[in-house]
């Protein structure tokens, strides 16, 4: 004869902990990201390794200042016929 939940009282679930009931999976990348985006941010903040700075030492100085100064850039105007 089959048994009918409905007829036997219900236990009432185990009590789970908050860190239970947290996804640890998305957890651990939230936390991932969190802490990337920190040590970036540390990073920067610290004017740390950038590629401009590396080429800037590599390459030294630009080019000499020109005694005669150039003359001023011209814009081409052009003239339908």
């Amino acid at each position: 004869m089959p048994t009918h939940d409905h007829e036997r009282p219900r236990e009432p679930p185990a009590e789970q902990s908050f860190w239970a009931l947290v996804p640890k999976r998305n957890l651990r990348r939230a936390l991932f990201l969190i802490v990337a985006l920190g040590a970036i941010l540390f990073i920067k903040r610290m004017g740390g390794f950038s590629l401009s700075k590396l080429f800037n030492d590599v390459a030294g100085g630009g080019p000499p200042p020109a005694s005669k100064a150039e003359p001023p850039f011209q814009r081409l105007e052009v003239k339908p016929r």
